[in-house]
């Protein structure tokens, strides 16, 4: 049941964060005149579906999201289709008065970034909802409850550890000895620890770890705590505003470190960079995702902040069949003044589609061996 528990929870998460980034798409092209044919949830086979004003609404049997089909997405391929389902040339041109493709540069763009604008809008709005609720903070000492494997921690500390102060300081505050640690990411700290009744002192070296990293539960030493006591503090947001403005500015905080991320995860992935850090793919978000919906609420709405913002970002990374790769596409058409082959657009798209399934297929083996190892 916990298994079936988390499953649902991924899907449900991954299904919101993709419609909402489909319909900005939906929004924009529809406000544009362009031809939508169809609004989907979920991925065909069909379950149901029902047209309205030329748009087909549809519920499908594949719960991994949804789609916005418009016409002449795919370039002048699209002709073809029409002809053959028997329209004369007259009435081919007519229905492309109204495709994506025949639209001005500007307008294009505007609807391929409107998918990236909505996740970007969503993941503020969590982040702003998150930071309005009052804090809940852990004070006295820390006793340790896991740890994790191949972590700085591993070797070093065990559960049931009770860790009493850093290099001879105490902190009232939990957060203020994970910060103080934190800080010293590379070099060599002394925990002063209580084992078994006895006072020891443990030295560890902290890893250094992105906010994104954190974000995800990946602490600098890699180990669980439960404090001595949880006090609930005021919200440190003076209102709705200053919520708006400082989720906006997280948003933007993570956005712009996650290109580096991405790009160091990928590196280690191929073997160019072996101190990366490991990408997480279905399988390792869906783990996280089970992880966090034991945690606070609070938690919880910056977990799917974060994957919004992550979304948001990929889609407009310049590789294709992403947005940013469509965006590139229709930049280099402005610039040769004319449209490239239908043929050779769709051939874009289609190794582009082939090398991102690869890199999938690639973190999900490494997903699976991190779940063998327990990680």
């Amino acid at each position: 049941m916990e298994v079936i528990g988390t499953v649902a929870a991924f899907i449900g998460i991954l299904v919101v964060l993709v419609l909402v980034h489909e319909l900005g798409h939906f929004i924009v092209a529809k406000r544009a005149g362009i031809t939508v044919e169809e609004f989907g949830i979920g991925f065909p086979p069909r379950i149901a579906s029902m047209t309205w004003h030329g748009t087909r609404y549809s519920l499908n049997w594949i719960p991994l999201g949804g789609f916005v089909r418009m016409l002449g997405e795919d370039g002048d391929v699209e002709i073809k289709r029409l002809r053959e389902q028997g329209m004369t040339d007259d009435e081919v041109e007519h229905a492309m008065g109204g495709a994506f493709n025949r639209r001005p540069v500007w307008v294009r763009i505007v609807v391929l970034l409107a998918g990236v604008a909505m996740n970007f809008v969503l993941a503020a709005g969590l982040f702003a909802a998150a930071l309005s609720m009052p804090e809940l903070v852990g004070t006295g000492s820390l006793t340790v409850t896991s740890i994790q494997p191949d972590s700085p921690a591993s070797g070093h500390l065990r559960v049931d550890d009770v860790i009493t102060g850093v290099d001879g300081r105490t902190f009232e505050l939990s957060d203020d000895l994970t910060e103080y640690v934190r800080e010293r990411g590379g070099g060599a700290v002394e925990l002063q620890v209580v084992r078994d009744g006895e006072p020891i002192e443990v030295t560890v070296t902290p890893r250094v770890v992105t906010p994104e990293e954190r974000a995800q539960g990946i602490g600098p030493v890699g180990f669980g705590y439960d404090p001595e006591r949880v006090v609930e503090q005021p919200s440190p947001v003076t209102g709705p505003i200053d919520a708006v403005a400082s989720g906006t500015g997280l948003a933007w905080s993570l956005a712009i470190q996650i290109p580096g991320g991405l790009a160091d995860a990928v590196g280690g992935l191929i073997g160019l960079n072996p101190d990366a850090g490991d990408a997480r793919g279905p399988i390792g978000i869906a783990q996280e995702t089970g992880k966090i919906m034991e945690a606070p609420l609070v938690s919880q709405l910056f977990f799917i902040g974060l994957l919004s913002i992550n979304l948001a970002v990929l889609n407009v990374l310049p590789f294709p069949p992403l947005d940013g790769g469509r965006i590139a596409v229709v930049l280099v058409e402005a610039v040769r003044r004319r449209k490239l082959p239908a043929e050779r657009e769709a051939l874009i798209y289609l190794t582009g589609f082939a090398v991102l399934i690869a890199l999938v297929i690639l973190i999900s083996i490494q997903d699976i061996q991190r779940l063998i190892n327990g990680g």
